[in-house]
């Protein structure tokens, strides 16, 4: 693995921790879900990088990941957002995930597809999430609310990985792969610092 894949991998043990840490403290719904998302990333992408220093396929776990995190994102910001008729066109992005992330086991191209609807899916709860932040009181407090900063943390991973994966079927080789490594570090230095900063004040 190179040095930034590494870089990667230990931020995503970073956030993890922290978030635990978090969760020790307070038994918040949002926390519970964080806390389950990270710990499951590290988990897929230990195995992951145990997988590619022996040149085994990554594609299977990858693909049953992908799954657990659209449906454990959405568990999160389901308890969120307040005004539910918006997630009817998140529940409609959903079906199509779910009908491409089935499809997949007949024909691998539609892999980068589902990553790509689940992209989009997850780009929607945050800002329909925000949308409901700046409308509320808590936009005064925003900077000692968590959720506000793991919603950023995801656009800024999740936004610009749907031009990325629209594009790498297109792509030769896997040069342009450790953009996606310097996006997964920002977005946990992201996390961790809303979890750093929300933690002496917890409005989840």
């Amino acid at each position: 693995m190179s040095l930034l894949g590494n870089l990667s991998l230990l931020s995503q043990y970073i956030v993890a921790a922290l978030s635990l840490f978090v969760l020790l403290k307070t038994n918040k719904p949002f926390v519970r879900w964080l806390s389950l998302l990270l710990c499951l990333t590290v988990i897929t992408e230990t195995i992951g990088a145990y997988f590619l220093s022996v040149k085994q396929s990554l594609f299977l776990h990858h693909h049953i990941y992908i799954l657990l995190e659209l449906l454990i994102i959405r568990k999160m910001y389901n308890g969120l957002i307040k005004d539910k008729k918006w997630l009817k066109l998140s529940n409609f992005f959903l079906v199509i995930f779910l009908v491409l992330w089935f499809l997949v086991f007949y024909k691998r191209i539609f892999f980068y597809y589902s990553i790509i609807i689940g992209a989009i899916n997850i780009g929607l709860l945050v800002f329909l999430y925000l949308r409901e932040l700046l409308l509320s009181d808590e936009i005064l407090n925003y900077k000692n609310v968590l959720s506000f900063w793991v919603s950023i943390g995801f656009l800024i991973f999740y936004l610009p990985s749907i031009p990325f994966f629209s594009l790498v079927s297109y792509m030769k080789n896997r040069d342009l792969f450790p953009i996606l490594s310097i996006l997964i570090v920002l977005m946990n230095i992201i996390i961790s610092f809303g979890l750093i900063w929300s933690n002496k004040k917890v409005e989840y």
